[in-house]
């Protein structure tokens, strides 16, 4: 990727674009600096809902022909929503582009939040709190993150509590956008066969309907740590644990990312190899790093059976000590190459260069280019991962489990 530069607007909106001839499609998204982290407790979840609602109903679009138009033009469409952005992002054709920007500044800008269809997903949002707390593999996470930061934005669940779905009225949202949807905390970015001036062009024409008023920062995160056990009649224990990690804007952000890939990032890493191949205790164990603006979490997942959940956390404990004290040459050198073919492959997708920008500019208001990022893995020595490690694990550790944890609740320490 070459330089890409920033285009601000007068009224503080951000644009880029990546521009490439060679393919027939443009990936577009609008990236807004807010979600589950913006929110208080008499109101966790809104963001979410407010991105599903997004799609339910527009001055001049019912949520029939939102789901019309754009399957008629065979376009995807679709939205997310993370603890600090909710992301609206479209692909079309090339000669679809601009219709994918009207569509888009119409939902985010447009939205009716009428009764009907508001009760509608409000009992869909509320099926997927119930199927989230019925999967353990992923409610883990949200007592993991809890636990984490407790009593803190950072560590509310981005779906929130079933009592707040069922209290928002529309007056929730529209106050929401009003205070959080505003040009200055806005993100354009296209991908594809799509022309930089154009781009900016539409951004002008059709987003012309938002606040500029100053944002509130965000309470700094403290982190805490501490145990979370919840017993429930399963057939394995599902776990989480780990500590107080990086932000993305930090120094050794690239260097935690590599320790998490030795560590536990694929087939060949080490937590993989000791605790699947060799032991034969888990199906499922790798280990990741979260980072947001201002801190981050490093940390590591498994499942197992009962029987055998205490030696996979011995295993694994002994696996962070080790690479605590050494790191072999041909690791680093897998763990650089993995994560410069995962930059390289992205390059091949509109979606994936589009999304890329957008995270960019939200993280730090300028874009990296693929060779600056791969400058920087190329300088991490070994010495740097296993300082980064040291550090990482020198906090105190968070640890979350689901199932029959009675083996485990009382003799948990690291």
């Amino acid at each position: 990727m070459s330089d890409i530069d920033i285009v601000k607007l007068k009224n503080g909106l951000r644009i880029a674009t990546d521009e490439f001839k060679s393919v027939e499609t443009v990936s577009i998204g609008v990236f807004v600096e807010t979600g589950s982290r913006n929110e208080e407790i008499s109101n966790n979840g809104i963001s979410h809902f407010l991105e599903h609602m997004a799609f339910k109903g527009t001055k001049k679009r019912t949520a029939k022909k939102i789901a019309e138009e754009f399957e008629n033009i065979g376009g995807r469409i679709n939205a997310y929503t993370s603890k600090e952005r909710t992301v609206y992002y479209a692909k079309v054709l090339k000669n679809d582009a601009e219709f994918a920007m009207e569509f888009l500044s119409d939902i985010i800008q447009n939205s009716t939040f009428t009764k009907s269809e508001l009760e509608k997903e409000r009992g869909v949002i509320l099926q997927e709190i119930a199927m989230t707390n019925d999967t353990p593999d992923d409610i883990i996470f949200d007592y993991f993150q809890e636990t984490a930061f407790p009593n803190q934005s950072l560590g509310r669940s981005i779906l929130g509590p079933s009592k707040n779905i069922k209290s928002f009225k529309r007056s929730d949202f529209t106050n929401y956008i009003d205070k959080q949807y505003n040009f200055s905390n806005i993100a354009i970015t296209a991908a594809g066969n799509i022309n930089s001036d154009n781009l900016t062009n539409w951004s002008k024409k059709y987003f012309n309907n938002l606040n500029s008023n100053k944002i509130d920062n965000c309470s700094e995160p403290v982190y805490k740590g501490g145990s979370y056990f919840k017993q429930k009649d399963l057939e394995q224990v599902n776990l989480v644990f780990g500590f107080n990690g990086v932000s993305y804007l930090d120094k050794d952000y690239y260097t935690a990312q590599i320790a998490a890939m030795i560590l536990g990032g694929g087939m060949s890493s080490r937590l993989f190899q000791e605790v699947r191949e060799n032991l034969g205790l888990a199906y499922s164990i790798y280990s990741f790093n979260s980072s947001y603006k201002d801190c981050g979490l490093f940390s590591i997942y498994a499942a197992t059976s009962n029987d055998k959940v205490e030696k996979l956390i011995d295993a694994s404990k002994k696996e962070i000590e080790k690479i605590s004290k050494s790191i072999k040459d041909e690791e680093l050198l897998r763990a650089k190459t993995q994560f410069k073919a995962g930059i390289l492959m992205q390059k091949e997708s509109t979606s994936s260069r589009m999304q890329k920008l957008g995270n960019e500019i939200l993280s730090r208001n300028k874009i990296l280019t693929d060779k600056e990022i791969i400058k920087k893995l190329e300088l991490i020595q070994k010495k740097d991962v296993i300082e980064v490690i040291n550090k990482i694990i020198s906090s105190k550790t968070t640890f979350a489990a689901i199932g029959n944890i009675e083996k485990i609740q009382n003799n948990v320490s690291f």
